[in-house]
């Protein structure tokens, strides 16, 4: 299912949870951009150059008909959420675009100095990655998550 939704454009999160002691989760969306751009008024936006800008400018957003995905992990070491205009720092290695699988992250450096899970124990573990338009969400767990299209 990552290879669905990695055929998207863009990813929109709709909800995150901790739905019952370590199970945690997501609902993420696909978002377009909009068939036309909202009429921004002079009240609305006093400068010239800001409101022409505004007023070509079509929103992306979650539609009625957007593909829906629920990703649920049974079980997880650690999640982390970061406002997408923070994200970022270091090289990293991943496959996938959206929805992605690293081999080499900072967040997975953090699980190796600031916890103690190692592969022995809880065992092997995989960082897995989602790109939204606001949101960079972070989960290394030990099993991959189960994903399903939700709306469908």
């Amino acid at each position: 299912m990552f290879s669905a939704m990695n055929q998207h454009k863009y990813l929109d999160l709709i909800e995150i949870q901790e739905t019952y002691k370590d199970c945690l989760r997501i609902v993420i969306a696909e978002a377009g951009v909009s068939e036309t751009a909202p009429k921004i008024s002079l009240e609305e936006e006093p400068n010239e150059d800001l409101r022409k800008i505004l007023n070509e400018s079509k929103p992306i957003e979650v539609t009625d008909s957007s593909a829906r995905y629920e990703i649920i992990f049974e079980d997880y070491i650690a999640y982390a959420v970061t406002n997408e205009s923070y994200a970022g720092g270091i090289e990293e290695k991943f496959e996938g675009r959206l929805a992605r699988v690293y081999s080499e992250s900072a967040f997975l450096n953090y699980i190796g100095q600031g916890t103690f899970a190692t592969t022995e124990y809880p065992g092997p573990f995989v960082h897995y990655g989602f790109c939204c338009l606001n949101q960079i969400i972070d989960v290394v767990s030990e099993e991959p998550p189960m994903v399903k299209l939700i709306n469908a």
